[in-house]
């Protein structure tokens, strides 16, 4: 069976779609947990005002998008998580 690979040979679009697949999930959630825990530490363990640290999460999410080359599911994602994280600035604000 080792005998008939023939290096070059083999047809690896599947793997490398696979592959492709697999590094975008992990730069795509990679780059969301570490923005969650960036916004999340310059609330509480900083003690920052939530809507700047907002705009600070925002830009640099912004940035890493960028140059991560990211599609429109990271964009849109990033876009709703700043709606609820203002949703939720507010109506701390407004009952706190």
């Amino acid at each position: 069976m080792a005998d008939d690979y023939t290096r070059g040979q083999m047809d690896i679009s599947e793997h490398k779609k696979t592959f492709d697949a697999v590094m975008y999930v992990s730069v795509y959630s990679g780059l969301l947990i570490g923005l969650a825990v960036l916004y999340l530490t310059l609330v509480f363990a900083a003690g920052g005002d939530w809507f700047m640290s907002l705009i600070i999460t925002a830009v640099i999410g912004g940035l890493g998008g960028f140059f991560t080359k990211q599609g429109v599911l990271y964009w849109t994602s990033l876009a709703v998580l700043a709606v609820i994280a203002v949703i939720a600035g507010v109506l701390v604000s407004v009952l706190g």
